[in-house]
């Protein structure tokens, strides 16, 4: 695989409130719908495509607010003093170029805005090390990069849940990080949009017989949408790959460094999900972040 095939993107917004406010504590949707809304000043036809087309995985995440305070009464308490942050991945470049355009072909200081607060963008973060949340890669750099390792901590920043489906008594969840779950979501979203895909079935089988919960500090966060109650889990998760065949260690590897881009699991386009390989063994990322 070449290494400039497939580039992939994370971009943080730098907010400041135009004026004290309040937005809901999962401001998701919000978050999802300024995405799109971004895209479509530059790309009306993307942007229809984005939200309407039945795409097996959308080619995007969207993070929550980023800095805000705890949340009372379902909302949380803006104030201009501040600046937040928002966190928009794509898997696709088209996106990304057009995402772009929006900051570098239109107003100075352009705006968007979450429930009732209109944030100013004071700066478009996408190059690594000016944000623990932005930087690019490509899937052929991932790939080049990969080692065997045998153990693999992942950071789950945002609630994390797998649908499983609809049952008689309802949605069946899973929220705690089961190995099968967050590799089968990883492997799902790397297959869709790699140049180069992984074999599914030699993969998951050795997950399923090799890689093992090592350890973990895992808790439950309730989130609420405008018409529903969604609960995830965040916190650590580290994993052993037990068995020795070094080709499904290293793809992996790969797949856990294509979290950062990716997330993992359900409603990943509306806050959920967001996850980060920690890669030295006091759990902290190369920026030194925790």
């Amino acid at each position: 695989m070449n290494p400039d095939q497939g580039m992939l993107y994370s971009i943080a917004l730098k907010l400041r409130p135009v004026q004290e406010g309040s937005t809901p504590a999962t401001a998701g949707c919000q978050a999802y719908a300024a995405f799109l809304a971004t895209v479509r000043r530059a790309d009306r036809a993307l942007a229809e495509v984005l939200h309407e087309a039945p795409l097996p995985l959308k080619p995007f995440t969207v993070s929550p607010l980023l800095g805000a305070p705890k949340a009372l009464e379902g909302q949380v308490a803006i104030t201009p003093a501040k600046d937040y942050y928002l966190r928009f991945t794509v898997l696709l470049p088209d996106i990304f170029q057009q995402f772009m355009r929006r900051f570098l072909d239109g107003e100075a200081r352009p705006t968007l805005r979450l429930g009732g607060v209109e944030f100013l963008i004071s700066e478009v973060l996408t190059t690594p090390g000016s944000s623990p949340w932005a930087g690019y890669t490509s899937f052929g750099q991932l790939w080049e990069e990969a080692k065997a390792a045998e153990e693999i901590t992942l950071k789950f920043t945002s609630p994390t849940a797998f649908n499983l489906g609809t049952k008689e008594w309802g949605k069946h969840f899973i929220v705690f990080p089961e190995p099968a779950l967050v590799f089968r979501s990883l492997l799902k979203a790397w297959n869709a949009y790699a140049p180069l895909s992984f074999a599914e079935e030699p993969l998951r089988e050795y997950v399923a017989e090799n890689v093992v919960v090592k350890r973990h500090n895992i808790r439950t966060q309730m989130l609420r949408y405008p018409r529903h109650l969604q609960v995830g889990f965040v916190g650590r998760c580290t994993y052993g790959l037990m068995g020795g065949d070094e080709e499904m260690r290293r793809q992996l590897n790969a797949l856990a460094d294509f979290a950062f881009y990716s997330g993992v699991g359900y409603h990943t386009t509306m806050g959920m999900g967001q996850c980060r390989r920690m890669t030295d063994d006091r759990g902290r990322n190369p920026n030194g972040t925790t």
